[in-house]
């Protein structure tokens, strides 16, 4: 079981929603898939090694000597920058959740409202059939704020039931 949180807290209450999903779909067959947090590590450990570089040539040479070099990390720099913008905002788009099984691949979404228990969450598999939801945070969790991860389990199971016969529609 988990340990109680403060349902009304959504940022505890998103992080204890998010932590449970891996477990949820492994129940249901699916095994997580890290390719979008390998990617957004990847575009921030390049930005860290830019700033590193253009740190020690400040430290090591003269600013004349390290001009050129500056001009070059900056602009590396902004370009990742650029690029890591763009990832976040239209490939990755609130993606907390990718797993696969063996027909399929899906992708849990979701936007939590600020200052609000509601959110919309998604699920969408490989061929882009999607089913969209508005739900509460406390309708997974009880009175003492622990989450009911079979109430989840049940939940997802039964959408990702229902992806699965609009996919073969």
């Amino acid at each position: 079981m988990s340990k109680p949180i403060n349902v009304y807290a959504v940022s505890e209450a998103r992080q204890a929603f998010e932590e449970a999903l891996p477990g949820i779909f492994s129940r249901l067959g699916y095994t997580q898939t890290f390719k979008l947090i390998d990617t957004k590590l990847f575009l921030g450990y390049s930005l860290v090694v830019f700033a590193a570089a253009s740190f020690l040539l400040d430290k090591k040479l003269t600013w004349e000597e390290s001009k050129q070099y500056q001009l070059i990390l900056v602009s590396l720099y902004a370009v990742v920058c650029g690029v890591q913008w763009w990832f976040n905002k239209f490939v990755e788009k609130g993606i907390i959740y990718q797993g696969t099984n063996k027909d399929n691949k899906i992708s849990i979404g979701a936007k939590f409202k600020k200052n609000s228990h509601e959110f919309h969450i998604y699920i969408a598999d490989s061929t882009n059939q999607r089913v969209e939801l508005e739900t509460s945070f406390t309708k997974f969790f009880n009175e003492q704020g622990y989450l009911q991860t079979e109430l989840l389990y049940n939940y997802f199971k039964q959408q990702t039931e229902q992806l699965v016969s609009k996919k073969s529609k």
